[in-house]
């Protein structure tokens, strides 16, 4: 049973492994023919951002969520952005955003996409959000 437990341990910590190493493609894009551009890491920066929207308001403001979400996935210096939904509340919403650069982030903050989103959100959500870098 030990060595039943161990195999199933180490397919899924491959697995994990595997599916670390896939880098995101654009949509419309296929694996093929994805530009092999270099991210320097140092200057590679993830934001997680919660946003919490209320009850009344939720029904108005996914269409809005799905626009940012298509929209900046276009943007030069998005590395990946996903939004989740969380499964014991369906009114917060987690961003994971992963950018090239500060630049990337501030040219994103200023996208009409952003600023349209912003606008959709004032007073019908909270929002909490944290820039990060990777340290290990």
């Amino acid at each position: 049973m030990k060595i039943k437990n161990y195999l199933l341990y180490s397919i899924c910590c491959s697995a994990l492994w595997l599916g670390s190493c896939h880098t995101p493609v654009k949509e419309g894009a296929s694996q093929e023919n994805a530009p092999q551009e270099e991210v320097n890491a140092a200057e590679k920066l993830t934001i997680v951002a919660n946003i919490t929207v209320l009850p009344e308001f939720k029904d108005e403001l996914l269409p809005a969520i799905e626009a940012v979400v298509e929209a900046t996935r276009r943007e030069a210096g998005n590395i990946s952005y996903d939004v989740f939904e969380d499964t014991s509340n369906p009114l917060k919403f987690t961003f994971i955003e992963h950018w090239k650069s500060q630049g990337a982030i501030d040219a994103h903050n200023a996208s009409e996409h952003f600023l349209q989103f912003t606008q959709a959100v004032a007073d019908k959500a909270s929002i909490e959000a944290f820039i990060l870098k990777q340290t290990y």
